[in-house]
């Protein structure tokens, strides 16, 4: 667990109180123009306002905090109307007063800033993940550190301090570390102990120090930022990597020739024409033999990132000596001149020069081997393939597309999420896959490993209204275009054979195995028409391929990625690279009929993009990087502005086509501090959209208010509102046995008892104080059991003396007998991995539930999974059912 702090924890007092006062002044300005709007309302919306600002007054009253906000504050007559209105006026302007004032103030102070200690409490916590980071400084997840602190930039004359001066906590002075693609969309800065990044930046960066960067003309600051941040990525490490077996080659591009639709980034003119694209195909890819993995994953080292795939190219030799009857392939040169022989020389992993990021500022590769030995470099490894890929659902960016679906069309498409809504509290299966005990869920939880083994839990009144919940999401999320199909996530990966012919055969326009047009995809069969989707999907990006299994693939291609040919502008229609991105590959018929149609005269877009320009490193350089990239990389914005020109009226596809190339420019501007000029024309079309409110289907996509959304048209998104049933969770199932709450504790007998009271008290006061707190998450793969608070929780209990065993057994007893509480996640997250031993240890290995009435009973048999009493009337069924067959064929012959 670490830190996470906004740049007002760095205010001195002076600051503090103007910042107060400025909290004060924006309070007062909300308050005042909700009274002004409530007053401006007709009768019926201010009917409809006070009875929402009643019900928000009882949960706030009965959750024992004080309302901010009366009924009495909007009865307002037109005098008190117009005083509003000359109050708002005035404490506007002094607002940006005061606001220009403080910000003058935050900028004169240029001491170095110290981390105020009220600032530092529980509220402040995240969860950390094993990355090489952590592991390189030896921090430990599961207990606070304060090694690394997070600051979220506010101000950003807070923030220039802190790069400029470090700051101050505890006697010790943290320096900037890095900022993460995702840390930069949330303007979230990575901040280090001094003594600590003295004492490890060479594992971390492998030898290259800024003063080596900028010997060799320096670097683009953001893009040092990203592949430092390569190290704060969530890993496992990778034990027995041997760098002695690795060599970096160049990356495999070609020419294809196809026809686009070119934009000039200067007129925004669009030309239809076919020309030849340069395309990298193996652009973050790369690949080792079998035997290091059968599975594709993705690996993060010092200034390396990228997807590793499984090819056998030692093999490739082989069978390609034995042809020319001699051996003549298998050395290679690497990125640097030296030569290698792939199979003399050992070498088992082969990195692509796009996966060497700072390929540059070594001598050679074996500079950088001596040097990730020297310093003891790790290596981690993340997202390695899925033995059971996850079920895929469509989203509202991939539906919005398709816009001459019909309704009868939606409805169909939408049959398997109905089904599924419909099945919660009456499908065992259903209610288990929607808890996530599912095969594909690596990462379960206590409570999901429990629900496996006991099921029995889902008798409980904590899973009934878990259940309530999911079933609420589930079906909003459905409303705002989340819908189950027929289709796998997967990586996307190149035909590697076609990189081998390049690589070791030397042929420059490699045939490969795969024709254009053409997929390779185990997870489904020859012939198979799919649609290959990827996310973000701004334009038309429905790519239709034929799926291709022959013999000869299946030799070379042993995973269950989408393998796509070096012949086929996909990666352009699609927008992707092979450094560890997935598709959605989608086989559902009606989808794909769908998606045909509607890609009818639809072409990749091309434009050419700018190159960043390198910079000395310094803290300045570092600041500047960094504001460039938290002021303009708001991605969000212009893809909301596409969603609206795909659910209006009349789509306007040469706007999105536009949009979509803006958006590749914000992406792309931390980098390159380039944004092109829109024309004045264009521009003035822009901003009608831009102005319009979003998509009325966003209230359930994005959670917004229905004031901010647009009134429902018929557009395909929002047709999902009534599409999707608003139906009653209603608890039928059967099958489900008989819940025990025993089973859950360690069935032995506590004598002493005096801290029973006292445990019980702990535990309510926080499990109600933890709702005041303001979660965060430091991975979204992570379960809530990561949540700091429960670590703090469960070692305050802890603390109150005896053994977890004993507080585990009185906590169960109060929550599950005495008080027979419907909210139990604080016990699971707090306590899971003790309950679930207790499971285990309870429940008989052998035993299983009845099929018919879910009573434990012991097997008789592989296929009798029947209970004695089921067994008979399972039976007796069975023969009334053959019999009646018999019957009914007789009379039929008859």
């Amino acid at each position: 667990m670490i830190y996470s702090f906004d740049t007002k924890d760095f205010y001195n007092k002076e600051e503090k109180d103007i910042s107060g006062g400025m909290s004060l002044l924006r309070q007062l300005i909300t308050f005042q123009e909700s009274q002004k709007e409530f007053y401006e309302m007709s009768r019926e919306d201010q009917f409809k306002f006070l009875d929402n600002l009643e019900k928000e007054i009882n949960k706030s009253i009965k959750n024992g905090y004080k309302p901010k906000k009366h009924i009495y504050d909007y009865y307002i007559d037109k005098y008190e109307y117009e005083e509003i209105l000359r109050s708002l006026k005035y404490c506007k302007k002094m607002r940006e007063v005061l606001k220009e004032q403080f910000k003058q103030k935050l900028s004169s102070n240029t001491s170095t800033r110290v981390l105020r200690d009220d600032a530092v409490k529980d509220s402040n916590l995240i969860s950390v993940f094993d990355s090489v980071l952590t592991r390189t400084i030896g921090l430990n997840q599961k207990e606070i550190s304060k090694d690394i602190i997070i600051v979220e930039t506010k101000y950003f004359e807070v923030l220039d301090s802190l790069i400029g001066n470090g700051f101050m906590y505890q006697d010790k002075k943290y320096i900037c570390y890095t900022a993460s693609a995702g840390q930069i969309r949330t303007k979230k800065t990575v901040f280090i102990r001094e003594d600590l990044y003295k004492q490890h930046q060479n594992s971390l960066m492998c030898g290259l120090l800024w003063e080596d960067i900028n010997k060799r003309n320096g670097i683009n600051v953001n893009k040092y930022l990203a592949y430092l941040a390569l190290s704060n990525s969530a890993t496992d490490e990778w034990k027995d990597f041997n760098i002695d077996k690795v060599v970096v080659v160049d990356d495999f591009e070609s020419l294809v020739n196809c026809e686009v639709d070119y934009i000039d980034h200067e007129t925004f003119e669009i030309d239809r024409k076919v020309m030849d694209i340069p395309i990298e195909h193996t652009d973050g890819c790369g690949m080792m033999l079998p035997k290091v993995s059968k599975k594709a994953f993705m690996v993060r080292a010092p200034w390396v990132k990228g997807l590793l795939m499984p090819f056998p190219f030692d093999k490739f030799i082989r069978e390609n000596n034995r042809e020319v009857g001699f051996g003549k392939y298998g050395k290679v040169k690497d990125i640097y001149g030296k030569e290698y022989h792939l199979i003399k020389d050992g070498i088992e992993i082969v990195l692509t020069k796009s996966q060497f990021k700072n390929w540059k500022y070594y001598d050679s590769w074996d500079d950088y081997k001596e040097k990730f030995k020297k310093h003891k470099c790790q290596v981690g490894i993340c997202n390695i393939e899925d033995d059971h890929p996850k079920k895929a659902k469509l989203n509202y960016q991939m539906l919005q597309t398709l816009t001459d679906m019909t309704e009868e069309e939606l409805t169909s498409i939408s049959k398997k999420t109905i089904d599924k809504i419909k099945a919660i509290g009456s499908d065992k299966d259903t209610m288990l896959e929607v808890l996530g005990v599912t095969e594909h869920n690596a990462n379960k939880n206590s409570y999901q490993k429990a629900l496996e083994i006991y099921p029995e839990l889902l008798k409980d009144v904590h899973s009934r209204e878990t259940l309530k919940k999911v079933k609420k999401s589930i079906m909003q999320k459905a409303k705002g275009g989340k819908l189950h199909i027929d289709g796998k996530y997967t990586f996307i990966a190149p035909d590697l054979y076609a990189f081998c012919e390049y690589l070791i055969l030397g042929d420059k326009n490699p045939k490969g195995l795969l024709r254009n047009g053409e997929v390779y995809c185990s997870l489904y069969g020859d012939g198979t028409k799919l649609d290959c989707l990827r996310s973000p999907h701004l334009y038309r990006e429905h790519a239709i391929r034929t799926n291709k299994i022959e013999k000869e693939m299946k030799r070379w291609f042993i995973t269950k990625s989408a393998y796509t040919s070096c012949h086929d502008p996909i990666s352009k229609l699609l927008q992707f690279d092979v450094d560890g991105d997935k598709s959605l590959v989608c086989r559902d018929e009606l989808v794909v009929e769908i998606a045909e149609r509607n890609m009818d005269g639809i072409v990749p877009l091309y434009y050419e993009m700018k190159k960043a320009e390198p910079e000395l490193l310094n803290s300045r350089t570092i600041y500047k990087g960094l504001e460039a990239a938290y002021k303009n990389g708001n991605i969000g914005k212009t893809s909301n502005n596409i969603s609206k020109v795909w659910n209006s009226d009349k789509v306007d596809l040469d706007m999105i086509k536009i949009l979509v190339c803006e958006n590749n420019f914000v992406i792309d501007y931390a980098k390159t501090l380039y944004m092109p000029k829109i024309p004045k024309e264009i521009d003035k079309a822009k901003k009608k959209i831009t102005k319009q409110k979003l998509p009325h289907f966003f209230k359930y996509a994005k959670d917004k208010e229905v004031d901010k959304v647009q009134v429902k048209n018929g557009s395909i998104v929002n047709m999902l509102d009534h599409v999707i049933p608003n139906t009653r969770l209603n608890f039928g199932t059967t099958g489900l046995g008989n819940f025990n709450y025993k089973v859950l504790m360690s069935g032995k007998i506590h004598k002493d008892n005096t801290l029973r009271d006292e445990i019980i008290k702990v535990y309510t006061e926080r499990d109600l104080k933890k709702y005041k707190m303001d979660f965060d998450q430091a991975n979204a793969d992570w379960t809530g059991d990561n949540l700091p608070i429960y670590q703090i929780i469960r070692n305050e209990i802890i603390s109150v003396g005896l053994d977890v065993e004993y507080i585990v057994d009185v906590l169960i007893e109060f929550l599950y007998e005495h008080k027979k509480s419907s909210y139990k996640t604080t016990l699971w997250s707090c306590f899971g991995a003790e309950i679930l031993e207790n499971i285990k240890m309870n429940i008989k290995d052998s035993s299983v539930q009845c099929e018919r009435c879910g009573e434990r009973t012991e097997p008789r048999g592989k296929k009798n999974l029947y209970c004695v009493d089921c067994a008979d009337i399972v039976k007796k069924e069975k023969a009334k059912a053959r019999k009646e067959r018999f019957e009914n064929k007789n009379t039929n012959a008859s």
